[in-house]
């Protein structure tokens, strides 16, 4: 065989069959996408993730961008500025672009699921439109859809990944580290300035004396009934929060004891009295991330939806699929 007939082959082989075979050892996910994907809006608007609806357990595929309508309606009041229910859209596509190559053992054979609880809420348009009365139902349905249109294929990116684009409905002064509610610390979920003005939720829960110790003893503690109340040592994170506080004699974590007395947020201040407990909560929800109330100031303060992110989410970047 002539040198220039086998450098050929050669040539050949590298250009065509071997990134063949490397495709077929190395597949990608179908539904997985790489860190700054550039392709049309087209594929953007058909691209499709595979969803567990926890109401009928049923897997399907369904086409992103309509899911995030009902995401939309599920998540945040459709009530809010455009400005920030774009913010919303793209925290939403974030967040679910960054769960499609794990494997979660709540739904094994689904990317993401409809419980709010896990992953993302999630309403049809006529179970959306229940909660609206007759003159809003069409109108805020053609919002929602209008903040996710605009915004279509947009997501946010951190060190080329997909962003975990948490979210929650109302906070204090600042957000929360994510290290302070959860173990891991991600470098785009950090505390910052959170301003909502007057629309903060305030909320107020007393429990007896009695109710106080049962709670602590349904948490695992073995206290006598008639235990007085006791609450020292509080500590509080970054974003105000809890970050720990000892409840007749046993430490906890400000999470635990949120979870332990049902309270909205672990942004609290506690009033003991010889009969009973009181907690002061400001806010409602985790902490992390953005507060869609403040995203809704903000909006009012005329930020647009990119202002809003890139204040909410540290050194990201706002792409495109």
């Amino acid at each position: 065989m002539k040198k220039t007939q086998f450098f050929t082959i050669i040539l050949f082989s590298f250009i065509f069959i071997f990134p063949c075979l490397l495709g077929l050892c190395f597949p990608r996910k179908p539904n997985s996408i790489p860190g700054n994907p550039q392709s049309s809006s087209d594929n953007a608007e058909n691209f499709t993730v595979s969803c567990l609806n926890t109401k009928t357990n049923s897997v399907s595929e369904v086409k992103l961008e309509d899911h995030l309508v009902g995401v939309l309606a599920a998540e945040m009041p459709a009530s809010y500025e455009v400005e920030a229910l774009k913010a919303q859209a793209v925290a939403a596509r974030s967040y679910i672009l960054s769960k499609l190559d794990k494997t979660n053992p709540e739904h094994p054979n689904a990317a993401i699921c409809t419980n709010p609880a896990h992953c993302k809420g999630w309403l049809p348009e006529s179970e959306a439109k229940e909660k609206w009365s007759d003159k809003e139902k069409n109108a805020y349905w053609q919002k929602l859809r209008a903040a996710v249109t605009a915004t279509t294929g947009e997501y946010m990116l951190y060190d080329n990944q997909a962003v975990e684009a948490c979210f929650f409905a109302s906070g204090g002064s600042r957000t929360e580290n994510s290290e302070d509610v959860w173990q891991a610390s991600l470098p785009y979920l950090r505390s910052v300035e959170n301003n909502e003005y007057s629309d903060t939720t305030l909320s107020q829960t007393t429990f007896s004396a009695k109710e106080f110790i049962q709670k602590l003893n349904n948490a695992g503690t073995q206290l006598p009934l008639g235990t007085a109340p006791t609450v020292s040592d509080i500590s509080r994170t970054d974003g105000g929060a809890v970050a720990s506080a000892t409840l007749c004699g046993k430490t906890f974590k400000g999470t635990e004891i949120r979870k332990i007395f049902g309270l909205k947020s672990a942004n609290f201040t506690v009033t003991v009295a010889p009969d009973s407990v009181t907690f002061d909560v400001i806010g409602n929800g985790h902490g992390v991330g953005m507060s869609q109330k403040g995203a809704n100031s903000m909006a009012k303060d005329g930020k647009n939806y990119t202002e809003i992110l890139l204040h909410y989410y540290t050194n990201i970047q706002i792409v495109k699929m």
